[in-house]
């Protein structure tokens, strides 16, 4: 394997994380393969999932890939509030 193609491997993984996060903090069910419908499971992870968000670690590795970890926490906020949400 190239060098390459661990930078992508690496970056794959992290934005899964990303959309792990975000998915447990909207309360949805998370798929890799992308076509899955959409399911509401809760929000029992969503306290962590924000915290995660929110915190240094996300900041990390989203610089590491070139991502704005703010910009992520906005967005899942955004899209997890009833009066803005397109999703609802």
């Amino acid at each position: 394997m190239s060098l390459e193609g661990r930078t992508e491997g690496a970056r794959e993984l992290i934005l899964a994380v990303f959309r792990l996060g975000v998915a447990d903090y909207l309360g949805h069910s998370y798929s890799h393969d992308g076509d899955a419908p959409l399911r509401n499971i809760g929000h029992r992870w969503a306290s962590e999932a924000a915290t995660f968000l929110n915190g240094a670690w996300a900041a990390s590795l989203a610089d590491l890939i070139g991502l704005d970890a703010g910009a992520i926490w906005r967005e899942a906020r955004l899209r997890g509030d009833p009066k803005t949400c397109l999703l609802a």
